[in-house]
């Protein structure tokens, strides 16, 4: 959609300023035509003329429209309306766009979005989220996305260059259908802990020194003992206490962890290793190790008794003091966030590092739907909000003075502000480029500087853009599913035991995990021969 740009004014004061010009020119000729004067000065003063006010109307550029649809995590009101306005001053600028911000809540956002597309509405740019009908493989399955390639050599090549081999992980057949967020890829496992309580209990300094689950274990009996509270629990609606994402939490000292990938399988039954092997995830030793761990603490009464049933997650049952403690995926910076959103200072002891895989450059993304009408304008766009600190600040942190303050390198709430009344404030790792964004309160200043060498140090999967074919495993996988939902959230917190674990093996088997398993292996060695 294109808009007349706000000059008219300008453009006015322009017009009549040659329209003056031009008179006072043509007097001038006039007077020398009656004296015997040149008359060719009259044709060229003419042309001069002509040429100026064909300038003045290219002047009123058009700009384009767009409507960028956006996960509302923490966007309110009238703030989100300040930021737009704010937004445009600088995009109609710098690439004659327009932005229209429609801000969806996260359980509307997947109906919304394929509804949009499916109706061919005006929308541009939408956000490739971890909610699976809105998520990258849901997306490319059903043709939403439009390919990048072009587009972006065209309009964002710096942006392409910033991103590098992370785009193979959003790539299909060649073509890269999403630009995941350039973010804190420096993900690990986390033991997120009560600062109050290690404090009050003389545990802090062993427990930011602790190297074996043993001693994890002592800390969290103490402090339950003392303060009649849980050592742990689940850290979301599947009950999972150790069993986190492309991670083994196995053996006795946190130096056994190492991490997989899971070949971006969603329903975390696939696993490999580094010699191309893929394996049955919950038919592993390493599984089976973590969920013998919980069950051990679970029969000592160290485990929330309802992880297997809560649909609370980490923030709120550490806001609620239901447990103490929680083991969970998380980047640098986790114990900052969680303390804000939980209310309670928390330490983090980091576990475990874990290799950046396919799954997580899916996890958030940006992508243009194929009922974009603006597709070079939202490609325009994409690049600005990957590049430019000032966007990047803005979409994240809201207007500077208003919404944020900035002291010492770091944004925080001005004086008086507070997570409840602030206009606007949303996540950092959203928009485009996590390392141009200031960093949130709690975090040093050097947080971005730490995080890419962490990313470094943690390196790429060596499977970084490999994705499964399930069409010909899709009705394995769908009563997979409904084994999984039996059994998981009892076996992942520690409730159901061996006899237990014993039946979910043979179910499995019945529903063809060796059969999903098969496919996968097959595609996988295709795979790596085809890039070798």
């Amino acid at each position: 959609m294109k808009l007349k740009k706000k000059m008219a004014s300008l453009v006015l004061i322009v017009v009549m300023a040659v329209s003056l010009f031009s008179a006072c020119g043509n007097s001038e000729q006039v007077e020398e035509t009656a004296t015997g004067g040149n008359t060719e000065t009259v044709s060229a003063d003419t042309e001069t003329n002509a040429e100026t006010e064909s300038d003045v109307v290219e002047e009123e550029e058009e700009v384009t429209e767009i409507k960028m649809m956006v996960l509302s995590l923490g966007a309110q009101g009238e703030g989100a309306v300040a930021v737009e306005e704010k937004l445009n001053e600088i995009t109609e600028k710098e690439i004659n766009v327009h932005v229209t911000l429609d801000y969806v809540e996260p359980g509307q956002y997947s109906q919304q979005l394929n509804l949009a597309v499916a109706g061919n509405e005006d929308l541009d740019l939408v956000m490739v989220t971890p909610i699976p009908p809105a998520g990258f493989s849901a997306l490319t399955a059903n043709g939403a996305l439009v390919p990048l390639n072009d587009l972006m050599a065209e309009y964002g090549q710096e942006t392409m260059d910033l991103l590098g081999d992370l785009t193979k992980g959003t790539t299909l057949d060649g073509q890269v259908y999403a630009l995941p967020t350039y973010r804190d890829l420096a993900s690990g496992a986390y033991i997120l802990m009560r600062k109050d309580m290690l404090e009050e209990a003389g545990l802090l300094e062993k427990a930011e020194n602790m190297t074996t689950w043993a001693e994890y274990e002592e800390i969290m009996t103490q402090v339950t003992e003392q303060f009649g509270i849980n050592g742990t629990g689940n850290n979301d609606a599947d009950g999972t206490i150790l069993n986190l994402l492309n991670v083994w939490l196995d053996g006795e000292t946190f130096a056994d962890a190492s991490s997989f990938d899971s070949l971006g399988d969603s329903l975390k039954i696939i696993a490999s290793d580094d010699n191309g092997k893929v394996i049955s995830y919950y038919e592993s030793d390493k599984y089976k190790d973590m969920i013998a761990k919980v069950r051990s603490w679970y029969d000592k009464g160290l485990v929330y008794k309802d992880s297997a049933t809560s649909d609370d997650v980490v923030d709120s049952l550490l806001k609620n003091n239901v447990y103490f403690s929680a083991v969970i995926n998380g980047e640098l910076g986790v114990a900052a966030t969680h303390t804000a959103a939980s209310g309670h200072e928390l330490i983090a002891k980091q576990v475990a590092g874990i290799e950046t895989g396919t799954g997580a450059m899916r996890k958030f993304g940006w992508a243009i739907p194929v009922c974009s009408k603006e597709q070079e304008a939202a490609a325009k766009f994409l690049n600005l909000m990957f590049t430019s600190p000032e966007v990047s600040n803005l979409l994240s942190w809201g207007i500077e003075g208003k919404d944020y303050v900035v002291e010492d390198g770091i944004a925080k709430f001005p004086e008086g502000v507070t997570t409840e009344t602030v206009a606007y404030h949303t996540a950092d790792f959203l928009y485009g480029n996590q390392f141009i964004t200031l960093p949130w309160d709690g975090n040093a200043a050097d947080t971005r500087e730490v995080a890419m060498e962490e990313m470094e140090k943690n390196g790429l999967s060596s499977y970084l853009g490999f994705s499964c074919d399930t069409t010909n495993i899709a009705n394995e996988l769908a009563a997979i599913v409904n084994v999984t939902s039996e059994y998981m959230a009892g076996l992942n917190s520690g409730i159901l035991g061996e006899a237990e674990y014993a039946d979910f093996i043979e179910k499995l088997k019945a529903a063809g995990i060796d059969r999903v398993v098969e496919e996968y292996q097959t595609q996988l060695d295709a795979w790596v021969a085809a890039n070798q």
